[in-house]
């Protein structure tokens, strides 16, 4: 770390000097252009203006075929170079890609929000990320995945409590959607903690980045809830009346403390994450009372009570991390 002393210069104009290696290294000379941004945290960044700021954003990675990994590892490559930043994913196979090994690596390209498929022919896949890594905020891409989690609950217990049969394809789907925008948050991300010129303009520190981290994977591990919570409601047939005006306390309770944990959270709204934590309290003891009290030791209902717990728990988690300013 080096420090340097602030000078001033016609009562106005406040000065303090570049380091030489680095403006050496930027290419730097009398009367260079240099754009600068002040950050959230207090800081200044300072690039020279010419200088690609993207940096990676041509960068490629090729993938091959045969995998060393083994054939069915391919879409897992694929997404961990997607996760990774590159934004040209070559495959690239010393013979002809096979047709079952084509459809499985086509389907997981089509699966990765940006990526698509720019050049193909017998033996390789080209694929190229073409979303700007500005143009969508993370904050716009979490509320999106929380409303889309909140939406697979909320609609399982409405299809369970109205007797009607609960959508299991429909639920499965939605979480693929939650996936997709779950792997583009963190892609954007990693991103802005690599660049900081990219995590200033969404107002983002490296705290932020991480708690964003840690909340979307909570928001996707209560989609994965949901999804099992559908597959043992849709087995079940009868229920009595005693038994469905607890699942709809618990499920207004449950949709009502997901709205304030992703509004806390986004907002960074310690008072409202107090009173959300307060909630999450009384829906415990409901959820305990339910257990011992109503379900009777029902395998079934007690499976889904256990999935209850756990969908509170990631938004507890979500509410954890907000923090008095």
């Amino acid at each position: 770390m080096q420090f340097r002393k602030v000078q001033q210069m016609g009562g106005a104009s406040f000065l303090v000097s570049l380091p030489k290696d680095w403006a050496r290294t930027a290419m730097l000379k009398k009367g260079s252009l240099v754009s600068i941004d002040t950050t959230a945290d207090g800081g200044v960044l300072i690039y020279p203006v010419n200088v690609t700021l993207k940096e990676g954003g041509d960068s490629e990675i090729e993938i091959d075929y045969p995998s060393k990994f083994g054939n069915e590892q391919i879409p897992k490559e694929i997404t961990a170079a997607y996760l990774l930043g590159y934004n040209v994913i070559h495959l690239r196979g010393k013979r002809g890609i096979a047709p079952k090994d084509r459809e499985k690596i086509v389907h997981s390209l089509k699966r990765l929000i940006g990526l698509e498929i720019v050049e193909e022919d017998n033996q390789s896949i080209t694929a190229q990320f073409l979303v700007d890594d500005t143009a969508v905020e993370p904050n716009k891409i979490f509320k999106r995945i929380s409303m889309l989690v909140k939406s697979m609950i909320s609609d399982t217990f409405k299809q369970f409590l109205f007797g009607e049969k609960v959508q299991f394809e429909s639920i499965a789907q939605r979480d693929d959607e939650v996936d997709r925008l779950h792997f583009l948050l963190v892609r954007l991300l990693r991103a802005a903690v690599r660049q900081p010129k990219i995590a200033n303009k969404f107002a983002l520190t490296a705290i932020d980045c991480l708690d964003y981290r840690v909340a979307a994977n909570s928001l996707e591990t209560a989609g994965d809830c949901a999804v099992e919570l559908s597959a043992v409601l849709s087995s079940i047939d009868l229920v009595d009346e005693f038994i469905k005006e607890g699942f709809t306390r618990i499920g207004d309770a449950l949709d009502s403390i997901q709205l304030g944990a992703t509004k806390s959270f986004v907002d960074k709204d310690f008072d409202r994450a107090q009173k959300v934590l307060e909630h999450c309290q009384t829906l415990e003891q409901l959820l305990g009372s339910f257990r011992e009290n109503i379900l009777r030791g029902e395998a079934s209902f007690v499976r889904t009570a256990e999935i209850l717990e756990r969908i509170l728990r990631c938004q507890r988690d979500i509410v954890d991390l907000v923090t008095p300013l």
